[in-house]
């Protein structure tokens, strides 16, 4: 009988401290996404002015060694209510409501962060590369439900791994597959935290037209909810993507990003400077918002512009 006790015991005791250990691991997870960096704010010119060219303040890190891709990085500043993206073309999106497609123009102004509601299990949320937008028909070039995403009938594929999403500027080598029946294996399942994670490998997408290069990022959205699925989109070969002409899409940027490179080195100071758009005429309070991985950076995000 009281071997029966210890036993028990013993075994109460391992399944609590297990419990209590994977309860830990799952509180305390933390995404690889996103950076350690964090930025501080200053106002770049003595003065600004009534015009809609004025430099309206800087950026630099002071904490952290890693290089931002402006792939990745989107920088947002908000005057009151209002909101201006900026970037480095000059171009930016058109913000949407609604839907469960949001398609952002990130700050290099050629890639797309793409965010995809895929919560519904009896239909499939359809997205088209051609308008970087939802797609009801059945034209489409993704669908999405829970972790299930499959590509169109009309697109042609091959994927690649241990490459750079930045770094890959011409088409690798690969085999193109037309077979689209089968769902992609893009993640995968980490057991001791009950997260899928998204593997580290590119898609080499081409649709007759235009040749993209796609990276799936993320499955959770920045609440931490489940199957909202976050990829990123760029040409990489072909025709330019149609919807960076899309004046619905796209359109010119208010403020502009002063940067010589593709990186947001930690060794530098970026400029944010208004284009063509009057953001500040006189004293003004800024709060600024950097993302990276479609994860904020920490930072501090407030200035007055005088």
């Amino acid at each position: 009988m009281i071997q029966r006790k210890q036993i028990f015991i013993v075994s109460f005791c391992a399944i609590l401290f297990g419990s209590l250990y994977w309860y830990h691991l799952v509180t305390s997870y933390e995404s690889e996404l996103g950076t350690d960096n964090t930025f501080v704010v200053n106002d770049a010119d003595p003065s600004v002015s009534g015009a809609t060219n004025d430099s309206l303040l800087s950026l630099e890190f002071n904490q952290g060694q890693e290089e931002l891709e402006w792939a990745f990085t989107t920088i947002t500043v908000y005057q009151g209510n209002n909101e201006f993206d900026c970037t480095l073309g000059g171009v930016t999106s058109v913000p949407k409501q609604g839907g469960k497609v949001n398609t952002r123009l990130n700050a290099d102004g050629q890639t797309f962060t793409i965010s995809v509601d895929a919560t519904s299990e009896s239909s499939f949320t359809k997205f088209s590369l051609n308008s970087m937008g939802e797609d009801i028909g059945e034209n489409y070039s993704m669908r999405f439900s829970k972790t299930d995403i499959f590509f169109g009938e009309n697109l042609s594929w091959f994927m690649v791994k241990d490459t750079d999403f930045g770094s890959l500027t011409s088409l690798p080598e690969g085999n193109f597959s037309d077979d689209n029946s089968e769902r992609l294996d893009w993640y995968e399942y980490d057991i001791s935290t009950h997260r899928v994670e998204a593997s580290d490998q590119i898609y080499i997408v081409d649709d007759g037209s235009t040749i993209y290069k796609i990276q799936l990022i993320s499955y959770y959205n920045q609440d931490d909810e489940s199957r909202h699925v976050t990829f990123i989109v760029a040409r990489l070969g072909g025709e330019e993507i149609a919807a960076i002409f899309d004046e619905n899409l796209v359109q010119s940027s208010p403020c502009i990003i002063i940067d010589d490179n593709q990186i947001w080195s930690p060794y530098e100071s970026i400029y944010i400077k208004e284009n063509a758009f009057q953001i500040c005429e006189d004293i003004c309070d800024l709060e600024i918002i950097v993302t990276y991985e479609s994860v904020k950076v920490k930072g501090t995000k407030n200035v007055q512009i005088q």
